[in-house]
């Protein structure tokens, strides 16, 4: 068979990209008419009308699925789970250092790679798992749990956010770590974390409810 026979059906996304005109064929498919493999890649994704003419079309179907210019996502996590989170934290001896810190302090790492979560920064190797092996202090947003794929919101890149839990992040003086206190005393149930970003930056804003 010829190496970039047309007529072939790629079996993985490393083959897939010398028969762009079959991975076309297979994406105009329902999802349980395609492969397992090409039903992975996607995850959540959407599929965009593709180019009769692409030479790839799995980079298009990504590249329409992440967040280009200034984009807005709003992400809701359970307020018990978050406060937990923040809790361990703020109990914790030793701290990880997050991206360009020097300075180790209890925060929460907003992470995106596996759905998108919240987790402790607390270091302590006693903390317990779940039966997945998952840390009790990672807390993902609803919606965006493992095996989801949160680049139509958040961009293509994965990242590690750190977010100060002891630093004032309002007017009077209130902390991150106070407003989930009291928030969870006053009854709410949610933790909203807000986000507006772009290729360069990234401002976040916290309610709970």
């Amino acid at each position: 068979m010829p190496e970039h026979d047309p007529s072939a059906v790629p079996d993985s996304v490393e083959t897939a990209m010398n028969h762009p005109g079959q991975v076309r064929r297979l994406l105009a498919l329902p999802a349980e008419q395609r492969p397992a493999w090409l039903n992975q890649f996607l995850g959540s994704m959407t599929i965009p009308p593709i180019s009769e003419t692409s030479t790839n079309p799995l980079l298009d179907v990504v590249m329409a699925n992440t967040a280009q210019g200034e984009k807005n996502c709003t992400l809701v996590f359970p307020l018990g789970r978050v406060l937990a989170a923040a809790e361990h934290a703020a109990a914790a001896d030793k701290h990880k250092l997050g991206y360009g810190e020097t300075e180790a302090a209890p925060r929460l790492w907003w992470v995106k790679d596996d759905g998108t979560y919240l987790m402790s920064n607390g270091q302590d190797p006693t903390s317990p798992r779940d039966a997945d092996g998952r840390l009790r202090t990672v807390v993902h947003a609803d919606g965006w749990g493992p095996g989801t794929d949160a680049r139509s919101v958040l961009g293509g890149d994965d990242f590690r956010e750190s977010i100060d839990l002891t630093a004032p992040v309002f007017e009077d003086g209130t902390t991150l770590l106070g407003m989930l206190r009291e928030a969870n005393a006053d009854g709410a149930t949610r933790f909203v974390l807000k986000a507006t970003f772009d290729d360069t930056s990234m401002a976040l804003t916290y309610i709970t409810d």
